[in-house]
This record gives C-alpha cells, structure tokens and sequence, in this order.
C-alpha cells in the first residue's frame, strides 16, 4: 500500500491524500454510525478540514460512497476469486467461494455497505458499484455452468439460478452482521450458508 505519515509528519496534505483520508474517515464512519447517520461535517472533522473541504472533492455524499467502493471494492474482489483454488471440483469451489463471500459481507465495512447502503442509492451510482464486483458473479455463474456439465449441480433458468445464489449469500452476511458476536459466529454461518447453497443445487433425486 501507500506509506502514511504519522499525525502532523506531512507538512501540506496533497488532494489526493486528502481525498483518500476522507475515504477512510468515511469507511470507518460508516462501520461505527452507518451511512444514514454520517454528516458531511463528520467526515472533514474526522480529518481536520473545514467543513467545505467536503464539495472540493466529492459532489455528495452518494458520490463519496459510489468513490469509496469503486477504490476499494476491486482489491478485495480479486483477492477472493484468487483465495478459491481453481483446480477444485465445481462444488468444492462453490462452497469456498459463498463462505468467503458470507465472511466478507457479513464482516468487511465494504461488504456491509455494499449490503445496506447500495440499495438505496439511485440508478447510476449502482451500476458504477456493480461494475466493481461483476467478477465475482461472473465467477458463481461460471463455476455454476461447469457443475452443471459435470451432472454435480441441475440445470435451472439463469435469471433463477443467480439471483438465488445471491439471495442465499446475502442472506448469510446479514445473520452474520445481525449475529451478537460476528467474529466468532462467522464461521459456523458461512458453512452453514455455503453448504445451504451447494444443497440447492444438488440434482433432485
């Protein structure tokens, strides 16, 4: 990554420093106040600046999010879809992939936005946002088609298939989220999740 400077150490802050503080003054915002309850103030606050600091850089606070995603939304994808060993078989491959999805969503700031926030954004901003993840979809529906060939998994609509692989997933970061202690139920929910997942795609027999 980049070096950071302790406090007080960079004497002129560039914009493209400030800009990405005010990233991750936002990220973390958002992990401890959620998106709804963040102020513009709050951001420039948290990095120093005068409140008007915030329109040089964002246009809104929508901008500000669709920003923070598309920065760091892409790192996380790729390390993902790289942490699934491709040489597995298509089940073994769908399950590790939906557990580290449900571990992500359920426990990454970006995944909990993306989760929370992205829906209620407008139209253009979500289009931006899911061009930052379309591998990983590609990635489920890919592994999806080859169990299909291989007889492991049945063969159902597309539009079907993915939006329940989705829904299934999502549905597993949010008990996540919900969960008392995230940190330690994540695991017993990701398996949970990645074998509910794998189950319905089993032929019927």
């Amino acid at each position: 990554g980049k070096m950071r400077y302790p406090p007080g150490m960079a004497t002129r802050a560039t914009p493209a420093t400030t800009r990405d503080d005010m990233l991750d003054a936002a990220r973390s915002l958002i992990g401890d106040i959620g998106y709804a309850g963040m102020s513009h103030a709050d951001i420039t606050a948290a990095v120093g600046m005068g409140r008007t600091t915030f329109y040089e850089h964002f246009a809104s606070k929508e901008d500000l999010l669709v920003e923070l995603v598309s920065r760091d939304l892409p790192p996380v994808t790729a390390e993902i879809l790289a942490s699934v060993d491709s040489s597995l078989p298509p089940q073994e491959r769908l399950h590790e992939l939906s557990f580290r999805m449900v571990e992500f969503v359920g426990t990454d700031h970006i995944g909990l936005i993306l989760h929370t926030e992205v829906p209620k954004l407008s139209p253009e901003a979500q289009r931006s946002i899911s061009d930052s993840h379309r591998g990983i979809a590609d990635e489920f529906a890919q592994i999806y088609d080859e169990g299909v060939e291989s007889g492991v998994f049945r063969a159902l609509p597309g539009a079907f298939v993915g939006r329940m692989m989705q829904a299934i997933v999502m549905t597993g970061g949010r008990a996540v989220m919900d969960s008392r202690d995230p940190s330690t139920d994540v695991g017993t929910i990701a398996t949970n999740t990645a074998d509910t997942l794998i189950a319905a795609l089993r032929p019927v027999s």
